[in-house]
């Protein structure tokens, strides 16, 4: 493999579907476990409650996200993005410099989880633009990591100073720098590559179709379960010994070390079929989260869990995207498969909450294997097949 074979193929293109997918779009997601914590602290709320706030932004982000869906191929993405930058800056600006009381903030959560959704939306869709979308999503899931090295520890210091109101404003300070690549984002569709797919590539996916679904299935249950954890990682971490700033810090490492996820997939993308990442990497992924997730106390098994699963989860992670967007290059499976994940992630942080104010950490462990299990079964079952169809540019109804 020669050297340039590891850049990307637009640095510009990167730019944009990185900072709109996952800077703008996940970016609530990305921090959520610094925004409960904060919560929790600051105002005083159970794990139910801030799992609330969480679920409730996501809402937003999962009904926006879906309905774009079906547009985001005959729609000015440009416009869009303004829009949601716009929306998510002024949400975060309030919520850091007036004082809310519980209501209104899950209002303007859900306000801001609006306007993240239409820049997800036009962020995964993106992706489509790419000529290679497998290593394309790999170099956009390095990025995401890289970005986040940087970015934990500056919010984990922001709300150890100022609580959940400085979290709130460098949010919506990481929200402006990143819209800044409207410039670099495509207004559309490729229509290059559309021609190709209709010269004898992909024909037209249904959105209602059995491929489609069982792509978004899988979506929904990683999404679900990556949350259950994350959203009680700083408590986890607080258990273990580590204080608010030492968990950005562990942060940090996390992802620095992660970037070896998404990396190992430009490489194993060369040499290994899409059914055989994408289940190995869901499965691994599963485990380790239970793992740090059930830890009680133990730091070290705490510490190795979180980074081993982050560094899988990662590659689950591109790995995903990459297949919804090889099965669609309009852009519209790779936005339906944004918002599927988000779905599970709406679900997840009251979900998570309930459980673990009833039953305890080991409850949340059990949830996570039992969804570890279902996930492997649907990919082992129905995914794999079809997505080698899809590799293999074979006509899909």
């Amino acid at each position: 493999m020669k050297f340039r074979e590891l850049l990307p193929e637009s640095w510009g293109l990167l730019y944009a579907a990185f900072a709109f997918s996952q800077g703008i779009g996940l970016l609530a997601y990305w921090a959520l476990p610094l925004v409960a914590g904060a919560l929790i602290s600051g105002l005083g709320l159970s794990t139910t409650q801030a799992g609330l706030v969480g679920t409730v932004e996501f809402c937003g982000l999962f009904l926006s996200s879906l309905v774009l869906a079906k547009y985001v191929d005959r729609t000015s993405r440009r416009m869009v993005a303004l829009v949601s930058v716009v929306i998510v800056v002024l949400v975060n600006l309030l919520c850091g410099l007036v004082d809310l009381g519980y209501g209104p903030m899950i209002v303007l959560r859900f306000v801001s989880g609006l306007g993240a959704g239409l820049a997800l939306a036009v962020g995964n869709a993106t992706i489509a633009n790419a000529r290679d979308p497998e290593r394309f999503s790999g170099h956009l899931t390095v990025a995401l990591v890289a970005f986040m090295v940087v970015i934990m520890p500056v919010l984990s210091r922001f709300s150890e100073s100022f609580g959940f109101q400085g979290v709130f404003l460098g949010l919506a300070g990481t929200v402006v720098i990143g819209g800044l690549s409207i410039f670099f984002l495509p207004d559309g569709p490729d229509s290059e590559l559309k021609d190709t797919k209709s010269k004898g590539g992909l024909v037209t996916v249904s959105l209602l179709g059995g491929l489609t679904l069982a792509v978004l299935a899988v979506a929904f249950l990683f999404g679900a379960r990556g949350t259950l954890p994350w959203l009680v990682a700083e408590q986890l971490g607080t258990d273990a010994g580590y204080s608010v700033a030492a968990m950005g810090d562990l942060f940090s490492i996390m992802y620095a070390v992660s970037i070896l996820g998404p990396a190992a997939l430009l490489l194993l993308a060369r040499v290994v079929g899409p059914r055989t990442i994408l289940l190995y990497s869901l499965t691994l992924a599963g485990f380790f989260a239970w793992m740090f997730t059930v830890s009680a106390g133990n730091a070290a098994q705490f510490s190795i869990g979180i980074v081993v699963w982050a560094t899988i989860y990662f590659l689950a992670f591109a790995q995903l995207n990459a297949v919804a967007a090889m099965i669609d290059r309009d852009g519209r499976i790779a936005s339906a498969a944004g918002s599927a994940f988000i779905a599970g992630v709406t679900v997840a942080p009251i979900l998570g909450g309930i459980i673990v104010d009833s039953g305890g950490y080991a409850y949340l462990g059990v949830a996570i294997l039992a969804l570890t299990v279902i996930i492997a079964l649907f990919v082992f079952l129905r995914v794999p097949v079809l997505t080698e169809q899809s590799h293999d540019a074979k006509s899909i109804a």
